[in-house]
Parts: structure tokens; C-alpha cells; sequence
């Protein structure tokens, strides 16, 4: 019962009234319905015309859209939600006829210095175009300088090892940089990554 129940309540209306109006219509022809439900032959002719009436409301809500021409207006976009559109300050002046512009234009991106620059430029090691980790690294002015803190502590640490430990601090940075990527684009997860390699390469020195 609970199932039929839902079931028909998942229903659409249109349906429910026609499938309902087709019931009445074999009431109304046959006289009764799987022999459990039976209609005086006084009623039948009643059963048909309730039936009529069921199928063709039924139709009419399927065919015919609600609401009425003109009612149906676009939801805003999160940015218009969130920014309201800037108003300009009234004026004296005689306003020109026509139709103006609707929005100010947006204000110059200002262009990165030099020394911006080059703080987002990661190690030599760091494919831009690489993995979801590489690319927030690029990205990411915070995370370039920390990779170039690490490419530089790596290399001075190389040059004071034999041959047996630097092979053993190429497989530990080989170990580190799949962590890494298991971050994929989650910056404090990089962020928290590096310092980790950074403090372990500092120990080590």
C-alpha cells in the first residue's frame, strides 16, 4: 500500500486523470471491472460522460503549458546576484535620447612587475601543463616560492652527498612527489606538503 502510494504520488496529474477516465470509460462499456467493481446499467451512461470528462481535463493539462505568455523570467546568474549593477549618479545635464550604454566598462587589469614575475615562477622541475598539482603551482605565487625553495635546498644538498646517498634522496623525492599529487589542486594540502619536504631537507643537511 505504502508503495502504491508513493508511486502515485510521483505521479503526474495529467496522467493520473487520464488513466482514471479510461477506468470509467470501461465501467461505463462493460458494466463492471475485473468483477470487483460494477456499475448499474442506470449509471453506465453517468460513468461515460465522468469518464469524457476525466480524459480531456487530463489532455488539457498535458498539451496546455501553465502560466500564462510573458510570466517566465530568467534567473540571474550568480554574479548579477551577487554584484549589484552600478547606478549612475543623476545629473542636471540634459541626458542625450537614445539608448546608452547599459554598464560602465570594467576597470584595466593592472599587468604583474617584474618581481611578480618572477615569484610565480616555479622550479625547473614543475611542468606548468602537467598534473592538477604542477598547474595550482604555477599558479600560485605562495606555492612557486616554495618550490624554489626546495629545488635550491635539493640542489645544495646533492652536491654534498656520495653517489649511495644521492640515490637515496632521488628515491625519497620521487616518494614525496606522488604524495604531492595526491593533493591534486588543493593548495593547503600543497602548502602543507612542502613544508613538510622543506623542514625534512633542512634536517638532513
Amino acid at each position: 500500500m505504502d508503495f502504491f502510494l508513493s508511486a502515485l504520488s510521483h505521479t503526474p496529474l495529467p496522467t493520473i486523470l487520464v488513466v482514471a477516465g479510461i477506468v470509467f470509460w470501461l465501467l461505463a462499456i462493460a458494466g463492471s471491472l475485473a468483477g470487483k467493481i460494477t456499475v448499474e446499467p442506470t449509471k453506465q451512461r453517468t460513468a461515460g460522460v465522468v469518464g469524457t470528462a476525466l480524459i480531456v481535463a487530463g489532455l488539457v493539462l498535458f498539451f496546455v503549458p501553465s502560466g500564462s505568455p510573458g510570466e517566465h523570467k530568467e534567473m540571474p546568474t550568480p554574479a548579477e546576484q551577487r554584484t549589484p549593477t552600478a547606478q549612475p549618479a543623476p545629473s542636471s545635464a540634459p541626458q542625450p535620447s537614445g539608448p546608452g550604454p547599459t554598464s560602465a566598462l570594467p576597470p584595466a587589469t593592472p599587468q604583474p612587475s617584474n618581481k611578480e614575475i618572477k615569484m610565480l615562477k616555479p622550479g625547473p622541475w614543475v611542468d606548468c601543463n602537467g598534473t592538477p598539482d604542477e598547474v595550482e603551482v604555477c599558479a600560485n605565487a605562495e606555492l612557486s616560492n616554495l618550490d624554489r625553495q626546495l629545488h635550491d635546498l635539493y640542489q645544495v644538498l646533492m652536491q654534498r652527498l656520495d653517489n649511495d646517498q644521492q640515490a637515496k634522496l632521488k628515491r625519497d623525492e620521487n616518494v614525496w612527489l606522488r604524495e604531492r599529487h595526491e593533493c591534486r589542486s588543493n593548495v593547503s594540502c600543497i602548502v602543507a606538503a612542502y613544508n613538510m619536504r622543506i623542514s625534512q631537507l633542512k634536517s638532513a643537511r
